[in-house]
């Protein structure tokens, strides 16, 4: 072999090595992605601490419809539809539909502080997905994210973003056993 074809051959070698990592970190990044829950996806597992000490399963709300809410104290859109979502809450809770909010660090001051911090006052149910598990396991990005559940424990909807009023209320109709 001469020296011009070797410097091929090694180049050739180099870009397959490239070509060859490069799918295996594509790959990568894309599979860890399609393993977020879906619309039509069975409802992950999961077990939570709650404000209170408690703890919730999301195998508590067998048979219920269930909005699970990911948010986090900082998110000025969390702030806004905190309010509705609390409302819509006490109104449909007899009608066997569960809210459940997600905080993303575990820190109960915080969580009062911000909803002391509201013009109308708030009463959700508040759990704490400290290592984001739960919320990795959802594919939650961004907040506020809202997981819609319906009373078979399967994702009906899933909401990026803030929502309004009739959103929720419309998300809760869907799920209302």
């Amino acid at each position: 072999m001469n020296k011009r074809t070797k410097k091929w051959t090694q180049y050739i070698v180099m870009t397959l090595i490239a070509l060859a990592i490069a799918f295996i970190v594509y790959s990568t990044v894309t599979q860890s992605k399609s393993k977020a829950v879906g619309v039509g996806d069975d409802a992950p597992e999961f077990e939570l601490q709650k404000m209170d000490g408690s703890t919730v399963k999301m195998s508590d709300y067998k048979g219920k419809g269930v909005i699970l809410n990911f948010w986090g104290t900082w998110c000025e859109p969390c702030k806004r539809e905190m309010p509705a979502l609390s409302e819509n809450y006490e109104e449909y809770k007899g009608k066997n539909v569960e809210v459940l909010a997600i905080h993303l660090r575990k820190t109960p001051q915080q969580v009062e502080q911000f909803f002391s911090g509201l013009k109308k006052e708030v009463h959700l149910p508040v759990a704490f997905d400290k290592d984001n598990e739960v919320a990795d396991a959802y594919g939650i990005d961004p907040l506020p994210t809202t997981v819609v559940i319906d009373k078979n424990g399967k994702v009906k909807a899933i909401h990026k973003g803030e929502m309004n009023d009739q959103t929720i209320k419309n998300y809760m109709n869907t799920v209302t056993p």
